[in-house]
């Protein structure tokens, strides 16, 4: 009985830590919209931050973009399913933000313009194209934040504690999730449109500080359990994935060669070239959106 009670304290405790440390956080991003909110004047300053960023907070901010709940989750649950084969969505992904940043991001910045719309608008009829370029938005953000906003409520669910058979503020698990997503969305709106593009630089310049010291420290005490020996590490890896060898080649999911099937194996290769290409010009054609 005490053990069972011990172990319940300990968990209201972590729970409330857990909580404590999230407010925390919250207040300190909802501080620095604030903040940025006032120096922010002109189109330029809301759109472009006022180009005073350096190169290296802009790599910071960028790189605090790019891990987002499917860097942390996504991708490394689909590294743990299908082993090698997971890393195509960690590069599909890294080359695509080259694409974007290259291709796209460069010469809306040569040009002056602040999207994709003023870019086109600049030589076409206005109307049509932003009536284009929003209803295309709006479409992508959709789709697009629905995953989001549904990793990135089941996440802060899991950090409060939200477990089905539980209560929450006097809410029950679904309701909470629920209002969890709810809240979620409603600070990115406020992080946005209060602070425009500064504010958001520098709100992801504090996550990618965050996220990168977490997963070096996390990395350095896996590390540390197996004496920095990578390969018994990966060795451990296979036998629990129960794929043995097979997690750490390529072939587990995509591109999978069926032997006396030649039909399945086109398909299956067809399949891991349309990741490729939806990895690699989907990604820029979201983030343009």
């Amino acid at each position: 009985m005490n053990t069972v009670l011990a172990a319940e304290a300990g968990s209201h405790t972590a729970r409330n830590l857990t909580i404590t440390l999230f407010l925390i956080f919250v207040a300190i991003t909802l501080a620095i919209t604030i903040w940025a909110s006032r120096q922010t004047k002109t189109a330029t300053d809301f759109y472009a931050g006022g180009r005073s960023f350096s190169g290296f907070q802009n790599g910071m901010a960028i790189g605090g973009d790019y891990m987002s709940a499917a860097s942390f989750l996504g991708i490394a649950g689909i590294i743990a399913l299908y082993g090698y084969d997971g890393f195509l969505y960690s590069i599909g992904f890294l080359v695509a933000w080259l694409v974007a940043l290259l291709l796209v991001a460069e010469l809306l910045r040569n040009s002056g313009r602040y999207t994709m719309a003023d870019v086109l608008a600049f030589r076409m009829r206005q109307r049509p194209v932003r009536t284009a370029a929003a209803v295309s938005t709006i479409t992508v953000s959709i789709f697009y934040l629905l995953a989001q906003m549904v990793g990135a409520g089941a996440l802060v669910a899991l950090l409060l504690g939200i477990k089905p058979g539980t209560t929450f503020l006097g809410m029950n698990a679904d309701t909470a999730k629920v209002a969890t997503i709810i809240m979620v969305g409603a600070l990115m709106i406020i992080y946005v449109t209060v602070g425009g593009m500064k504010g958001t630089t520098y709100v992801q310049i504090v996550k990618a500080f965050l996220l990168m010291t977490g997963a070096l420290v996390m990395t350095l005490l896996v590390l540390a359990k197996y004496k920095f020996n990578l390969s018994s590490l990966l060795g451990d890896a296979s036998s629990a994935s129960g794929k043995g060898n097979a997690f750490l080649e390529p072939g587990l999911r995509y591109g999978v060669e069926v032997a006396g099937n030649a039909k399945q194996t086109f398909y299956n290769k067809v399949d891991l070239l349309s990741l490729g290409i939806a990895l690699v010009l989907g990604t820029p054609a979201c983030r343009t959106s």
